[in-house]
């Protein structure tokens, strides 16, 4: 839905030709009885003029066009009859067709916000039962039956005016190549992937373990056990009731109030009893 204009050129001997263009709608025909310059195609040495955006309704327009060197113009050419952009010809797209294994992706040029693609495509050797899809972006994708040769084919269609485009010519794809393992850059990207997973959960845990030690230190700190003598060490002598022959032991001697305590002591032979500690007490006597 690009529309263009385009004239002959007026050749001069000496100087430069410069063009201006402008419209006609419905509107300004049959109510202001006016014409329109077209901004961008005035004082242009080009022969063409973009007018898509200025011919922007399903109505009858008329263009026209003149020449000028210096101050001197030509008369306005007018088209031959109104123009309406519901006649527009679509152009025959072009696709291409990309891809490995049995993934194909399918560019199909032109399609734009409103005018769609149809692309068909079939095995060639099934007697051409064509099989179509519709898009409205320029990229698509397919997945090919491994073995299989298909055709592919576009077509540029408008809904709204129900016009459509020539096909374009086939382009033949074999999905021979379709690979039974996993591609090496795939299994080089998995590869890496879990490598770096492994990495970072060893990071975490060792992070983890950190983080937990100096946790129990700050707030569990390590006591030193008591000391607990070992008692098994000590020998323990212990005597039978028959051996008295070891028994230490003081010799009493119980004397009465009236008796001299200094003299007893004094009387007291310190030989008695070489294993005896002799001790002395004074008793007293009860009536």
């Amino acid at each position: 839905m690009r529309h263009i204009l385009r004239w002959s050129p007026v050749r001069v001997p000496v100087g430069e030709i410069s063009y201006s263009v402008q419209f006609q709608g419905e509107f300004e025909r049959n109510h202001k009885k006016t014409w329109v310059a077209i901004s961008e195609c005035s004082g242009m040495t080009e022969t063409s003029c973009d007018v898509t955006m200025d011919i922007s309704s399903d109505v009858d327009y008329d263009l026209k066009v003149r020449a000028q060197l210096g101050n001197i113009t030509s008369k306005w050419a007018n088209l031959s009859k109104l123009f309406n952009r519901k006649e527009t010809n679509l152009t025959t797209p072009s696709l291409t067709v990309k891809g490995s294994g049995g993934l194909r992706a399918i560019n199909v040029s032109d399609v734009k916000k409103n005018i769609n693609a149809r692309i068909y495509y079939w095995e060639k050797a099934a007697d051409q039962q064509i099989m179509n899809t519709s898009i409205d972006q320029n990229l698509y994708s397919i997945v090919l039956q491994k073995g299989v040769l298909y055709c592919f084919q576009a077509q540029l269609f408008i809904s709204e005016y129900n016009k459509f485009s020539n096909h374009s010519d086939p382009v033949c794809e074999s999905a021979n190549d379709v690979p039974d393992t996993i591609s090496k850059e795939t299994l080089i990207t998995v590869s890496t992937v879990l490598l770096l997973g492994v990495f970072i959960l060893i990071v975490s845990l060792f992070l983890t373990w950190k983080i937990f030690c100096q946790t129990q230190s700050a707030w569990l700190p390590k006591i030193s056990t008591p000391y607990i003598p070992n008692f098994d060490s000590h020998r323990v002598d212990v005597m039978s009731e028959e051996d008295h022959s070891h028994e230490y032991c003081h010799v009493v001697q119980v004397l009465l109030q009236s008796e001299p305590l200094l003299s007893q002591c004094q009387a007291l032979p310190r030989e008695e009893s070489p294993h005896c500690k002799q001790i002395q007490t004074a008793g007293q006597s009860t009536s």
